[in-house]
């Protein structure tokens, strides 16, 4: 039996989403791991006044390439930009660059998507479920293609409690919904929005629904792949530890919250936090794709890279073993000592939040102003109340995402895979990987020095402010009782000596 680089010799990729999260180290891993492997076809557009080679130049020089610079710098002249947008029809290709994927791509990861829960139904249509479209509408003329991989995500039936490595009934009919989205106007649209969604909570999850739906009728008789990711977070060992790219997820709260930027959390404490690795994830996206190259079975492989009972931790677990993290290694620059109350209660989430985030937000931001600087805290603090509110659905339920078949393909990989081995998803140690990456959280997306000296004494004077605040609270709240007592003790004996006068006693 091929090997995986075996499997990925010679042959030539197409990737959507590359400039993505998983797409960025999906595309890193296939080099490094698979050395031999043809040209990989990147979907990019222009952005921001940069063309395609400034955009992949921007992808190429970050310090998660760094491994594989060093160890295969010619690698990087396989990748090849080819103009286009999952928004347009035809994905936005010229016809010459259609015709090249058509001939010459054998392997297509669909990627691109996309991830935020407020965008209108509109656009996450036209991105989700018709970019998807288009995308099946292409493979399917490929000559030579053995496998299409479409990334979904487990939360896009979060209308089941218990989700399985299965298809499960469409939500809506996706032509339908994409007919509606291309011919009804945006205000009338945002007003049925609530209606088309039903019982599930957001447009993202809904059109990613919509996506593996059109995956399965447009690609029927096709190799297809659809991998469910859960909540996908910081790389655990690769191509090094702790790598991450966005505040997104777990590691995002941690740091909010060792920053003392968060301090109530809106969830249930016993809410069941599933993630991925992006490591892990990517292994078994090319896992996956090898398998089902040398499978006859055309039926579709539907995979939940999920933790499922491999890892459970609840929300409050987690944020207790990040405060212990950031405790261990403090974060630059903190507003506060870390600690973080977590409720399910909206009312009292909100009074908590005006109390603990937004009048210290002002308090912060007027000295920043007076100062002479931008203010910047309130504006924060908006983001993260706004993105509470949005993923209150998922901090307060939990599901159970079956990975059985997961589980069995990570078995098939053979010996001599050695790069796509995953023995330690059975064993990782939870505050090992979190204290990692915070780490890489630091270095990555806070730009911190690596010495923590200054943050550990910034860290202990901030404990013994929190300690002598809450020790003049207490007293002030016995003192206020106190007297209060003493007050109603001395009002009654008034009340009683005043009696006896009226009665004569």
């Amino acid at each position: 039996m091929a090997t995986i680089p075996e499997f990925f010799q010679a042959k030539n990729i197409f990737v959507t989403g590359g400039t993505g999260f998983i797409g960025k180290v999906l595309l890193e891993k296939i080099l490094r791991s698979c050395p031999d492997v043809g040209n990989i076809y990147i979907l990019l557009r222009s952005k921001r006044g940069k063309d395609l080679k400034e955009r992949l130049t921007d992808l190429t020089n970050l310090p998660l390439f760094d491994v594989l610079r060093q160890k295969y710098p010619e690698s990087f002249k396989k990748i090849v930009p080819v103009s286009g947008d999952c928004m347009e029809l035809g994905l936005g290709l010229s016809p010459s660059d259609r015709q090249m994927l058509e001939e010459n791509v054998s392997i297509v990861f669909h990627s691109a998507a996309s991830v935020r829960f407020d965008f209108t139904l509109k656009y996450a249509t036209l991105i989700n479920a018709r970019g998807t479209r288009e995308v099946m509408l292409i493979a399917r003329k490929m000559k030579h293609l053995k496998v299409l991989v479409h990334i979904s995500t487990v939360y896009c039936i979060c209308d089941r409690k218990v989700v399985e490595e299965v298809i499960y009934p469409p939500h809506a009919d996706w032509r339908d919904i994409i007919n509606i989205v291309e011919n009804t106007d945006e205000h009338i649209l945002d007003v049925l929005t609530p209606k088309i969604l039903g019982n599930l909570p957001n447009t993202y999850v809904f059109t990613k629904s919509l996506a593996e739906h059109v995956v399965k009728d447009l690609g029927e008789n096709l190799p297809i792949v659809i991998i469910r990711p859960s909540i996908v977070i910081s790389t655990l060992n690769d191509p090094f530890p702790g790598w991450i790219e966005n505040f997104n997820g777990p590691v995002g709260l941690l740091i909010a919250s060792g920053k003392g930027i968060v301090r109530v959390a809106l969830g249930s404490p016993d809410t069941v936090v599933d993630y991925m690795t992006v490591d892990f994830a990517v292994k078994i996206i090319c896992i996956a794709a090898w398998e089902k190259a040398r499978s006859s079975n055309l039926n579709p492989a539907v995979y939940n890279a999920s933790s499922g009972k491999l890892k459970q931790i609840t929300l409050k677990l987690l944020l207790d073993i990040g405060l212990e993290v950031t405790a261990e290694n403090p974060l630059g620059n903190m507003l506060w000592k870390p600690s973080v109350y977590i409720t399910d209660n909206r009312i009292i989430y909100f009074w908590t939040m005006i109390l603990l985030h937004l009048i210290p937000a002002i308090l912060v931001d007027s000295l920043l102003k007076f100062a002479g600087k931008k203010p910047l805290l309130l504006r924060i603090q908006k983001r993260i109340f706004l993105a509470s509110m949005a993923l209150f659905h998922f901090a307060s339920n939990s599901w159970y995402l079956k990975n059985d078949m997961m589980l069995w393909l990570i078995d098939q990989v053979l010996p001599a895979d050695k790069e796509f081995q995953m023995k330690e998803i059975h064993n990782v140690d939870v505050k090992e990987y979190f204290t990692s990456a915070t780490k890489g959280a630091l270095v990555y997306l806070l730009k911190e020095p690596e010495d923590r000296t200054q943050a550990r004494r910034i860290y202990t004077r901030f404990w013994w402010l929190d300690a002598i605040l809450r020790v003049v609270i207490i007293i002030s709240l016995l003192w206020i009782v106190y007297h209060s007592e003493v007050q109603q003790h001395a009002l009654a004996s008034i009340c009683t000596f005043v009696k006896n006068i009226i009665h004569g006693d």
